[in-house]
């Protein structure tokens, strides 16, 4: 597969249910990103939010290419970063809490310091209220 095919989409959303239960304000988007062992580009995917983003957690898997770092990029409607996690080792799971304000649409994207050398799932969880 040639570099450049990696897909980026949303897994779970709770906000609509979210939003018919006005006793839980809780919410949370899971959104998955596929990348082959040859991808090396940045994934984008654009969320519409309007609340409190409250905790970020970034799942990277075991890869074939030990030193490849990861890292998430969260950016709001005014193309401001509001959240940074830094160049994260793989196989591991990281928790943030980083509580920010958003309106509009927020784009999030993840970007591999190199190709992982072996097709590899990521998964974004974001939560707030």
């Amino acid at each position: 597969m040639a570099d450049g095919d990696q897909t980026f989409v949303i897994t779970r959303d709770t906000r609509a249910a979210v939003r018919r239960r006005e006793q839980d304000s809780v919410w949370e988007i899971v959104a998955t990103a596929t990348f082959d062992s040859d991808d090396t580009t940045a994934v984008e995917l654009s969320i519409p939010i309007n609340g409190v983003l409250t905790e970020e957690i970034l799942d990277l898997p075991a890869t074939t290419t030990t030193s490849t770092t990861t890292q998430l990029l969260i950016k709001d409607n005014g193309d401001n970063t509001v959240f940074d996690s830094g160049e994260q080792d793989e196989n591991d799971t990281y928790f943030f809490s980083a509580i920010r304000y958003l309106s509009g649409t927020i784009d999030i994207s993840l970007e591999p310091s190199e190709a992982y050398g072996s097709s590899e799932t990521l998964t974004v969880t974001l939560r707030g209220v």
